[in-house]
């Protein structure tokens, strides 16, 4: 007698023996309302430790499909496939493909980006011609690409892992981001023809203007949904470009060749005028692209505390519009897309004085301190002071009153500074070299020769002086020949220091004009 087979329940009990001869337990669901026939769970890895922290074991959703002929091909209903989108879980497709020979393959897609977008793309056509989804179904492809029946366990279980930890956060965003690509809806609006340059600046993202009869259409993979249409007389419009792309802005002062090089990001409008808009962290230019205007406008806050490395940047673009004219370019995808020329910006703050500070005390670390301008500014006198101890390279002669007190035959003198600067302390232990020594009557004199960093940074936070006089006193003895002063602040104002010595040389306590 000749039954024709049952290929689909075939095809599930097959399924789970894959499930069991791979070591993974199948679930199946009792009735077929809810999209999967399987659960498939993973059990957690037994050699983890600790114990108490061992992670879950992976879960997946199967449903099962079987064909038999030539076509490897099956269909799903849009509501199931609504479902397999919207949830944050993994879910698979698995069709047991039968051939006309008798051979048997099994075919394996995850319901991953490219799914997720043909359901819902399919569910909203339905949704928008007022179908039943459960009553329209979406036809699934397979390809050879698409052949697990070696390893279609094994598969599973690597696709998941593949994606990470944040699975179904991925998965959620897709669900939520796809078929907006090209925008979420389409508007309309009216405007005074006097308003088309606020218009184009406005699309920009730059400040905000009043429109009329504005309408706005809902639309998702292109599709528009009236049901979500908003209309009003008056409206206040404000936005965002969609899209920017990467810039570099060089700015140059007239006449010179060094030139700063700002990373930006650059967005454009031809709508109602043609604009374009550059930005960066330290600067924005408007370029109206019709009659070659440009707007230049940097900004920064003294009392915003920011990384030295942005302030050194910002000062010194600052620094340059405000001391001479200069040439701006701005360069896109290898190719130069603006040049021209900006005027002497009027600011009668002294930028070009501050810097070489900020360059200075930027030089002195390795991570980045945050430091406001206005607190650069009041510490401007000991900051300057400070450089010229420590890496100013001018002329330098010690006095000592003390001629028993100080050591003979010193090559070279150590000592250190630091100056306060806002939240944090920098300090720099320097290193000159002995250039001569003579000594008259009660006095000793030593001619110095230039500063060398032997070591610098900047802390924040309490017992900063132990750690400086520590690193201090490490590096003195691990010289030679070598004078030290670990404070050589007190010696600018003639007060009595201590006197250290490299080892091999005497200790002593002397005082120092």
């Amino acid at each position: 007698m000749d039954r024709q087979p049952r290929v689909d329940r075939a095809s599930e009990y097959e399924f789970a023996t894959i499930c069991a001869n791979a070591g993974v337990h199948p679930q199946n669901v009792s009735e077929d309302e809810t999209g999967w026939d399987y659960l498939v769970e993973f059990p957690p890895d037994p050699n983890f430790i600790p114990a108490d922290a061992q992670p879950a074991g992976r879960s997946a959703y199967a449903q099962i499909k079987s064909t038999i002929g030539r076509y490897r091909r099956t269909s799903i209903t849009l509501s199931n496939a609504r479902r397999m989108a919207q949830q944050g879980h993994p879910w698979f497709i698995v069709l047991f493909h039968r051939l006309p020979s008798g051979e048997r393959r099994i075919y394996a897609r995850h319901f991953w980006i490219e799914l997720i977008s043909e359901s819902l793309k399919a569910v909203r056509a339905a949704d928008l011609a007022h179908e039943k989804l459960h009553k329209k179904t979406l036809t699934i492809s397979f390809e050879d690409s698409d052949d697990h029946t070696d390893d279609l366990i094994e598969w599973i279980e690597k696709t998941i892992a593949q994606i990470g930890a944040d699975y179904q956060r991925q998965k959620l965003s897709a669900f939520q981001s796809v078929g907006y690509e090209d925008g979420c809806g389409s508007i309309k609006f009216s405007f005074q023809s006097d308003n088309a340059d606020e218009i184009a600046k406005a699309l920009l993202g730059i400040g905000e203007v009043t429109i009329q009869n504005f309408e706005m259409t809902p639309k998702r993979f292109g599709m528009a949904d009236r049901r979500g249409h908003l209309m009003a007389s008056t409206a206040t419009l404000q936005s965002s470009p969609a899209t920017w792309k990467d810039c570099l802005i060089k700015i140059r002062a007239r006449g010179e060749d060094d030139a700063i090089s700002i990373p930006g990001k650059v967005a454009y409008t031809k709508f109602p005028r043609g604009y374009a808009r550059f930005t960066s962290e330290f600067l924005e230019i408007v370029w109206s692209t019709d009659d070659n205007a440009v707007q230049f406008n940097s900004k920064i806050i003294i009392e915003q505390r920011r990384s030295l490395a942005a302030l050194v940047t910002h000062v010194r673009l600052l620094a340059r519009i405000t001391s001479s004219d200069t040439d701006i370019q701005i360069w896109i995808e290898g190719r130069r897309a603006f040049g021209g020329r900006g005027e002497k910006a009027r600011d009668p703050r002294r930028w070009s004085q501050l810097h070489p500070l900020l360059s200075f005390l930027h030089s002195l670390v390795a991570d980045d301190i945050s430091v406001s301008i206005a607190e650069i500014a009041a510490a401007s006198a000991e900051l300057r002071r400070f450089r010229e101890i420590v890496a100013y390279g001018v002329s330098c002669t010690l006095e000592f009153t003390d001629v028993e007190g100080v050591p003979l035959g010193a090559e070279r003198l150590l000592y250190s500074a630091q100056v306060t600067v806002g939240p944090a302390t920098f300090f720099a232990i320097v290193e000159r070299p002995v250039l001569r020594e003579d000594q008259k009557g009660e006095q000793r004199h030593f001619e110095l020769g230039d500063p060398r960093i032997v070591d610098s940074y900047a802390v924040t936070g309490e017992a900063a002086d132990e750690q400086f006089q520590a690193d201090f006193e490490r590096e003195i003895n691990q010289s030679s020949r070598t004078l030290g002063i670990a404070d050589i602040r007190p010696a600018f104002e003639g007060r009595e220091i201590r006197i250290y010595t490299s080892p091999g040389l005497d200790r002593a306590d002397g005082s120092v004009e």
